[in-house]
């Protein structure tokens, strides 16, 4: 044994391999794959890069340490062996001595460079594990763009933008009744955005005619009977209805014609088409 310890030193530390390979993927073409995915995949195999020359410096270092463990041993033999020759002089013992002492020095450095050498693989480890992460993570978030993507791409487009739309353009123009004021059997607001519960009520109808309209066979059936009667029977009741206040000149139509109608305020309804 040495004043460092013993010479049979043992790294705590093992290099691990690490294969590019076990890293996820996503289907398709490289070219296909989204930039935050193709970065991440670039800086994963950097890392990969340097925890190979990590483990590539790590066992150099070993061998260096082993070879100067050698060395050490042989100088002190020859220390053990001229203390018991009365034949040596004193200086040779003061040699051997020294050389001891020079194997030992070596042995510290090549101990201290493979310690330096097990943090440097450690960190490399630990950056491969974080780019490995990263590009699941990456990866994760591209598969859930598409996913959205694609089910946006399968949605069909609105037909109209707006529920103001809609009532301008188709439903005051279908749904045709009489209204002739207050004290008749059928009330509506030219206003009718002003009204809370007939917004409501009419988007409703809306995005009900959006959707049932993609059934060619009874899509508009059901509409007519579930949605346009229904609501239209509470828009239209002037006792029980939410236009029942409404009486205003522009609030009545002649027989025939469409619905009442006044644009409401501009941006009040955005196109979401």
């Amino acid at each position: 044994m040495s004043d460092w310890g013993t010479d049979d030193y043992e790294p705590a530390i093992e290099a691990q391999p690490v294969d590019v390979d076990d890293a996820p993927a996503v289907t398709g073409p490289a070219d296909a794959e989204p930039p935050e995915v193709t970065e991440a995949r670039a800086t994963l195999e950097d890392a990969l890069a340097a925890h190979a020359r990590a483990t590539s410096q790590l066992d150099d270092a070993r061998d260096t340490l082993a070879d100067a463990k050698g060395p050490l041993r042989v100088a002190e033999a020859k220390v053990t062996d001229y203390e018991d020759d009365d034949t040596k002089a004193t200086w040779q013992r003061v040699a051997a001595a020294e050389d001891v002492e020079k194997a030992r020095r070596v042995l510290a450095r090549r101990t201290a460079a493979v310690s330096a050498r097990e943090r440097a693989l450690e960190d490399a480890a630990a950056v491969v594990h974080q780019a490995d992460q990263d590009l699941a993570d990456a990866i994760d978030q591209a598969q859930r763009l598409a996913v959205e993507q694609a089910a946006d791409d399968s949605t069909p487009a609105l037909y109209y933008g707006s529920v103001d739309e809609f009532v301008r353009e188709y439903l005051r123009n279908v749904y045709r009744r009489h209204i002739a004021g207050r004290g008749e059997h059928r009330v509506w607001a030219a206003e009718w955005w002003k009204y809370d519960e007939a917004v409501i009520r009419l988007e409703a109808l809306w995005r009900a005619w959006e959707h049932l309209r993609q059934d060619p066979a009874t899509g508009m059936s059901i509409w007519w009977r579930d949605h346009a009667d229904h609501h239209m029977a509470v828009l239209l009741d002037p006792q029980n209805g939410p236009f029942g206040p409404a009486d205003g000149e522009h609030d009545r139509n002649t027989p025939g014609a469409p619905l009442p109608y006044l644009a409401p305020p501009e941006g009040m309804f955005p196109n979401v088409r």
